[in-house]
């Protein structure tokens, strides 16, 4: 027993230094330098049933210091107030029309939104983002100028959360974060896996060029495909994390939605991870399950230094675990203590969305059932 106890230690230790290395350090659009003009801007938001989302954006538009940018919401079939609710803050609203052959859906609505667009440069944004500060907007823009304004500049919100049932995201949020090979130790020696979904700026010659949503709407990750698709014409991608940027609540309506977008979400974006870097996430998450039962081996070895040993491996995991999750979003502290409950609802959802996704071929979102 305690020979056994001594390999789960170190297999946990193991864990937990393929943690420090997947999710190293994030990086932020880095602050405005100089005063130099920035291209025209349209803000296109595909919005469906997203009255009660909408306003925080909005109102987040109106007090961004730089305001060189149009706003156009693309009503997706909405049956609630969402188009009344753009026009009260002066976006110009658009009903979503098919866009060659391309299906109903947020692509579409992306699409025919750029189509409409008078700006240089194209940010789509989902309905439950909220710039977080007066100069985000200038901010974005300004980084996006640093890559000579081609290609995508994309940002994964802040995961702002209100709700405790809102902290199940915890790690779903750190994968999607650390599953974008670039927040590693090693940087940018992988390529980028995609692009976030919920924050994507480009430039809009590049958008025509490529093909924009239209090409990439055979996924069910329009952000990994729209990213592909710059990447085949040797357009740069970027990603940054959004802490101090841009918010995001996610999944507000209740576990059921919470558990149907991380469904329709996980397992098709996980096939674009680097293999180092899911290696790295694998053993991470099989080195929480095993400090989670070191405890209980110590207790059967009947030794009072591996019981000590194994509650601070623990309590290392926890701090670890809590400090990645803060770098993803307002995480409750409850994460450091009962960290495995976290981890094991993210690997029932991963098993049941790869159910979905390779058996049945279909999700389901929004009273939609998509094929995949």
């Amino acid at each position: 027993m305690e020979t056994l106890y001594l390999v789960v230690q170190i297999l946990s230790l193991l864990g937990l230094l393929c943690g420090v290395l997947m999710f190293w350090s994030t990086r932020k659009p880095p602050a405005i330098e100089g005063n130099q003009p920035l291209p025209s801007l349209s803000i296109i938001i595909p919005a469906r049933n997203e009255a009660l989302r909408l306003p925080p954006l909005l109102k987040s538009l109106q007090m961004q210091n730089w305001k060189h940018f149009e706003i156009i919401v693309v009503d997706d079939g909405s049956t609630d107030h969402t188009a009344e609710v753009a026009l009260s803050y002066g976006a110009k609203v658009l009903k979503s029309k098919q866009v060659g052959g391309m299906s109903p859906g947020k692509s579409n609505a992306c699409a025919y939104g750029a189509q409409s667009a008078n700006g240089e440069l194209l940010l789509f944004l989902d309905a439950d983002v909220q710039l977080a500060a007066e100069d985000s907007l200038e901010r974005i823009v300004d980084s996006f100028s640093k890559q000579d304004s081609k290609g995508i500049l994309s940002i994964q919100p802040y995961h702002r959360i209100v709700k405790r049932y809102e902290n199940l995201s915890v790690i779903f949020n750190i994968i999607v974060l650390t599953g974008m090979n670039v927040f590693t130790f090693w940087k940018d020696k992988f390529a980028t896996a995609g692009s976030f979904g919920p924050c994507i700026l480009c430039d809009k010659e590049s958008y025509i060029t490529t093909g924009g949503h239209e090409a990439a709407e055979e996924s069910i990750m329009d952000d990994f495909a729209l990213s592909d698709v710059f990447i085949a014409k040797d357009l740069p991608v970027t990603n940054y994390a959004g802490k101090g940027i841009i918010n995001m609540r996610m999944y507000e309506e209740g576990p059921k939605q919470l558990m149907e977008g991380w469904t329709k979400n996980l397992a098709t974006a996980s096939q674009s991870t680097h293999k180092s870097v899911m290696l790295l996430i694998q053993l991470w998450i099989f080195g929480v399950i095993l400090a989670a039962l070191a405890p209980l081996l110590a207790i059967l070895t009947d030794s009072f230094v591996a019981l000590f040993s194994s509650i601070v491996v623990y309590l290392l995991y926890g701090g670890h675990l809590y400090f990645l999750a803060r770098r993803a979003g307002n995480f409750h502290l409850m994460v450091f203590l009962i960290y495995p409950i976290f981890v094991l609802f993210f690997t029932a959802v991963f098993l049941y969305s790869l159910y979905r996704t390779h058996v049945l071929h279909s999700v389901m979102w929004r009273g939609r059932k998509i094929k995949v």
